[in-house]
């Protein structure tokens, strides 16, 4: 088996602070106040998924919570010279997020994060590994000496009945915020005393675009800035002090993160290839989030990547459109289904048809692809091949690294 070895192609993150002696200080959101005030250059990041993007805002980089929020800091520090980057991919959670920490967020040296991913996580959700990705994220942010805001965000379903439990999701990254001292901005609460107050109907007035639930109009995007302002005053008003704590409150999986780079060392049949540079939409544009792809093709009937990892988790992140073909997929010789595939379907479509026609040129849009979460720890074996038969002569599987994560 032509096994490609893992040498100069990737890079691995390795970050534990689980057997830390001691509990560690970090920095607060009173300290970049401070920093602030003193007009020191500054930078901060909006890190998480479409709602931190914007998605349905009539211009995201003013009218969305984000937008708002970056006119409120320029407009408390006027003085202050603060560069803003967004680092939001719409669909994705934290675990992907916790493989795009050092090109997306740590590249741009952030003295403050905003932290979202709580409903791309599944808000209804309450299994471990994206509890553990999500902390993962917080631990290497404060780490770097970054302070962190979280902001749980909240859908339509959320909000229209004032009577509902907050998701379970949004209770553990509550507890995850209480246990390192970071002053979470929970944008239910805030929304659904907004619409008591304000005597506002969600569905009319807030999520009001198009049938979405998801994402908000402009109106809903200022009761999500404000939640979050609201939350920042009140962090400076009654300041805590931000830890590590020396064990993480959800059990470490992810003390270890490769983000292997396929382009540097292309499998036999493939070739290097530049990112597309239209998307379906803007967050979604894979070359804000990826370098070169490794490229296997109808054209030259490319075969199957093979390699060896380490860990638990194992993923592939590349770029797709209406054409590009389904994968077969094994792991330590043995086929893997997709999530709710039925009985002895071990096809992985990769397409976009759901989104645009599968025509040439069109639907192109970054790939984000889970495979497992549940694996024993310890070394295994993947293997990702295309499937050429029934695809267009112009397909392609374009695939810019294999993210894996572990012990």
């Amino acid at each position: 088996m032509n096994i490609l070895r893992l040498r100069r192609l990737f890079f691995v993150v390795s970050f534990s602070l689980a057997a830390a002696a001691t509990t560690l200080a970090a920095p607060t959101v009173t300290d970049f106040h401070a920093r602030a005030e003193q007009r020191e250059p500054l930078s901060v990041v909006f890190f998480g998924g479409s709602i931190t993007w914007g998605a349905n805002a009539s211009d995201p980089q003013r009218t969305s919570y984000r937008g708002r929020m970056m006119t409120w800091l320029r407009e408390k520090y006027p003085r202050t010279p603060i560069t803003f980057h967004d680092a939001a991919i719409g669909g994705t959670g934290s675990q992907l997020g916790m493989h795009r920490l050092e090109r997306d967020v740590l590249a741009h040296r952030p003295d403050l994060v905003f932290l979202d991913f709580t409903v791309n996580d599944n808000a209804e959700g309450t299994d471990l590994p994206p509890l553990a990705s999500y902390e993962h994220i917080v631990r290497r942010l404060l780490a770097d000496d970054i302070a962190v805001m979280p902001v749980l965000m909240a859908f339509r379903g959320h909000v229209d009945k004032p009577d509902l439990p907050l998701p379970p999701r949004h209770q553990a990254h509550l507890k995850i915020a209480a246990a390192y001292g970071l002053p979470a901005a929970n944008t239910i609460e805030h929304v659904r005393a907004a619409i008591v107050r304000e005597s506002l109907d969600p569905r009319r007035d807030l999520w009001n675009i198009g049938g979405d639930a998801a994402h908000p109009g402009d109106e809903g995007y200022r009761l999500l800035f404000e939640a979050v302002r609201d939350r920042y005053e009140a962090a400076l008003a009654a300041p805590i002090p931000t830890t590590i704590p020396s064990e993480s409150v959800f059990e470490n999986l992810y003390s270890k993160t490769t983000r292997l780079i396929l382009a540097d060392n292309l499998p036999a049949g493939w070739t290097r290839q530049k990112t597309y540079r239209t998307a379906l939409w803007f967050d979604g544009l894979s070359s804000r989030w990826m370098g070169d792809v490794a490229t296997a093709s109808a054209k030259h009937k490319s075969g199957a990547i093979e390699l060896e990892f380490e860990g638990s988790q194992i993923g592939f992140f590349g770029e797709r459109n209406g054409l590009s073909p389904a994968v077969k997929i094994w792991i330590d010789g043995q086929p893997v289904q997709r999530p709710r595939a039925e009985p002895g379907d071990t096809l992985w479509p990769t397409d976009t048809a759901r989104f645009a026609p599968p025509k040439k040129g069109t639907g192109n849009l970054f790939l984000w692809q889970l495979i497992s979460n549940t694996l024993p720890e310890g070394k295994h074996t993947l293997r990702i091949e295309p499937v050429w038969e029934g695809a267009d002569k112009d397909a392609e599987l374009r695939i810019e690294s294999i993210c894996f994560a572990g012990r």
